[in-house]
């Protein structure tokens, strides 16, 4: 009798700590509105279950906007999302602040959604003055004055269908990011900048140019512990791509994404 009591006692424990972690992931997307979120209406939509962005040639846009998540700053988390998009390219933007609220613009980091292999789930600094932080394939280590060092190189991921879904996921814990595409590191980023951000807003990029569409999908947050998330970031970082560096040709005209 002595022994039954303690161990339902930990079993009980341990169903209420399971369904408590469960509980922290957060659906940032109901599937049929934009509720929660904040942006250019004529922009953004709901299209069969996924959260469409869409310029036309007809009415194209200055400048990069976004669909920001309203009400809700992240600061050490991870991100899962489905996405496609043709025309440009786009991306998610995190731990970044509103500069224009207007036009409904984020500056800070970006995992950027490219066409180009070498780009696909790099860092970008969007209006920042920082630009590319890493680009795929690359460990990288900023100091907090003076240039960024590669520490290692894992190759850039496998080309992906972007006509199909496919899969970012964002990890960020403390001064260091890494970003996975279809389950393969893209970049793995220790940013000790002065301006490095560790908290801020969550967004959906519309790019500024040719006419574009970018579709998103099963959107979730979850909030990390640091002792979580250090587990999970080193987990995460470890799982790079075996295969050689591999540089796509850019696309015509455009040696690195406008931002």
């Amino acid at each position: 009798m002595k022994s039954a009591f303690p161990f339902s006692v930990l079993l009980l424990a341990s169903i209420v700590m399971s369904q408590s972690a469960f509980a922290q992931e957060r659906d940032l997307f109901d599937g049929k509105t934009l509720n929660g979120w904040s942006g250019h209406s004529q922009l953004w939509s709901v299209q069969d279950g996924a959260i469409v962005g869409k310029t036309t040639k007809d009415a194209p846009i200055k400048a990069n906007t976004f669909l920001m998540l309203n009400d809700v700053e992240v600061g050490d988390f991870e991100f899962r999302c489905q996405f496609r998009f043709a025309g440009n390219n786009s991306g998610v933007q995190y731990r970044s602040k509103v500069v224009d609220e207007a036009g409904f613009a984020l500056a800070g980091y970006q995992a950027d959604l490219h066409p180009r292999a070498d780009f696909l789930g790099m860092m970008y600094s969007e209006r920042t003055g920082r630009g590319i932080l890493a680009k795929g394939g690359q460990r990288i280590m900023v100091p907090k004055a003076g240039k960024a060092k590669v520490t290692a190189t894992f190759g850039a991921i496998d080309a992906p269908n972007l006509e199909g879904w496919n899969e970012l996921r964002i990890i960020a814990v403390g001064n260091r990011m890494v970003h996975q595409v279809n389950g393969q590191t893209t970049i793995d980023l220790t940013d000790n900048h002065a301006n490095a951000a560790t908290t801020g807003r969550l967004g959906l990029q519309l790019h500024r140019g040719p006419a574009m569409t970018c579709e998103f999908k099963a959107l979730k947050l979850s909030p990390l512990t640091k002792e979580e998330g250090q587990k999970l970031i080193e987990a995460a970082a470890s799982e790079v791509s075996s295969n050689p560096p591999h540089q796509a040709p850019a696309p015509k005209k455009r040696k690195q994404p406008a931002k």
